[in-house]
């Protein structure tokens, strides 16, 4: 496996006890009181998602029974604990709360966009029919589980802090009363919580932060296709909390096992965050996360597990990955209209050019197809199996050490080019250059992006600083500066490998590497 070591956190040494803490997100219970999996309209709304929505309150019980089984320190579930709010699906997650309680476990929970005043139903009969969903108001009360354990809250939202274990503080960051998908912060709530950042520090405290949606890519171009991923205005978030000493950020909502990492290449601090986005145990596949905290405080070790079996799916692995493979093709009509979309804003910007850019852009404008529709057969056609191949890549992390990754890439662009072609052979015939440097401008468009996932690299195109993090195992020690560390081997003999301590390695195994003064994978 690939490791990197990060500057997190400087902490004075001191000693507890090593803890293990359990991470699920985006369970999306619905409770089998409000589904008939053989009604019509439970086969009509099954049939667009990609979770497993059929055994979402036997996964959460099979997660719970297997905290029961590992007694972990405290459990942390970053929001989506409903399928779309429903209060007789929360009474479920509850309740299974209340076992883990009962068992002097802790757990914390954050809303998320499915959570709070969704519009809810149930799948009895032929048609849907609503059912009450949580309000807003409701929420707090509903999961006095959290709340009650909690050290201050504010006023303005439901984010909170706690002390859960000696010497950790848990930040439980609140985006969801903006709307039903983009997470927001209002000034308040930020102001908030970096009041509550600069108090955990005083205590020279671990500080945990937690919220649903992520404030880093995991790909590159990531907003572009999927805006709703993050927080809105999220680098200015992410700035502002890295400032105050916030250096981890737990987050789901994306349903893929990604870790990512950012680091202020100014060169004015310091400053670095290190996001761990967990996937879905109803969707390929199946994670869950371990994290364990070193007795002073000053590492973290990540591993990841899977739900592998319930009682109706004996091998649940096997059966999450065909549905993936069948049911991502859901999201490829969404990810045709914004990428059209920025093909518009792509047209005004070509017309801005004098003299050609005019007619280029008509010409363009006419190879564009006029109906939805047809623009997303078009990618089904030339790009829908290579989509489906490439998600299943990034739903496995570490995507390098698949042997088809550069294979994927490959496809990827040579479907774009049939794709352009099949759009513009008829009416740039004329124009063969200028169709040519249409072709090679998307394609150098599509790099970064596809290039960033393959090789899960993100700052894919910056000479600066290019990140590749171990997207399932990782140690992140807090007392190591990586950046003095890639400094120090930058002029060390070309022959030799080191790893990123400046150590010689004389048979490297795999992972992350130094060699002829470059970061490398092997």
């Amino acid at each position: 496996m690939k490791r990197i070591l990060f500057l997190l956190i400087c902490f004075p040494i001191a000693v507890f006890a090593q803890e293990r803490i359990m991470v699920i997100t985006d369970p999306h219970v619905l409770a089998t009181s409000l589904m008939d999996t053989a009604s019509l309209s439970f086969q009509t709304m099954i049939k667009d998602q990609r979770k497993m929505i059929q055994f979402s309150e036997e996964s959460w019980m099979a997660l719970v029974d297997t905290a029961l089984a590992k007694q972990p320190d405290l459990i942390l579930i970053p929001g989506d604990l409903t399928k779309d709010g429903e209060k007789a699906s929360h009474q479920i997650v509850i309740s299974q709360l209340q076992r883990l309680l009962d068992a002097n476990i802790p757990t914390l929970v954050i809303p998320g966009n499915h959570d709070i005043g969704g519009t809810a139903y149930a799948y009895l009969s032929d048609k849907k029919e609503s059912v009450e969903s949580l309000s807003d108001a409701e929420w707090e009360s509903t999961y006095a589980q959290t709340y009650n354990q909690i050290i201050a809250k504010d006023p303005a939202s439901h984010s909170y802090v706690a002390e859960p274990l000696p010497g950790v503080t848990v930040l439980g960051i609140d985006g969801s009363h903006n709307s039903a998908s983009t997470g927001s912060l209002s000034e308040e709530t930020l102001a908030w919580l970096l009041a509550q950042v600069d108090n955990a520090k005083s205590k020279q405290n671990m500080i945990i932060a937690m919220s649903h949606w992520q404030l880093l890519e995991h790909v590159d171009k990531q907003t572009l296709m999927f805006s709703s991923s993050r927080f809105d205005n999220a680098d200015a978030i992410r700035d502002s909390l890295m400032a105050h000493g916030v250096h981890l950020l737990l987050t789901g909502h994306f349903h893929v096992n990604s870790i990512s990492t950012y680091r202020d290449t100014t060169g004015l601090t310091n400053d670095s965050l290190v996001e761990i986005s967990t996937g879905s145990p109803i969707t390929y596949p199946c994670p869950y996360r371990w994290l364990t905290i070193a007795p002073d405080r000053s590492s973290l070790s990540v591993e990841t597990n899977t739900l592998s079996a319930i009682p109706s799916q004996p091998d649940l692995y096997a059966y999450s990955r065909s549905w993936m493979a069948e049911h991502v093709q859901t999201l490829i009509p969404s990810m045709t209209l914004r990428l059209f979309d920025h093909a518009d804003e792509a047209l005004e910007m070509i017309r801005a050019y004098p003299l050609i850019g005019e007619v280029f852009a008509n010409l363009i404008e006419k190879s564009i197809p006029e109906t939805d529709s047809a623009k997303i057969a078009l990618v089904q056609k030339h790009l829908g199996s290579t989509i489906v191949d490439l998600y299943l890549l990034h739903s496995d992390g570490n995507e390098p050490d698949n042997p088809q990754a550069d294979s994927l890439a490959q496809a990827t662009y040579n479907g774009i080019e049939a794709l352009l072609h099949e759009m513009t052979d008829e009416t740039m015939k004329f124009f063969p250059d200028n169709q040519e440097l249409l072709i090679t401008a998307a394609l150098t468009l599509a790099r970064e992006p596809v290039q960033s996932l393959v090789e899960d690299r993100t700052n894919w195109i910056s000479e600066q600083y290019s990140d590749v993090t171990d997207d399932l195992l990782l140690q992140l020690n807090t007392q190591e500066k990586l950046d003095e560390a890639i400094e120090y081997v930058k002029n060390c003999r070309e022959d030799v490998f080191y790893d990123l301590l400046g150590r010689p390695i004389a048979h490297p195994q795999k992972g992350i590497y130094i060699h002829n003064g470059q970061k490398i994978s092997r």
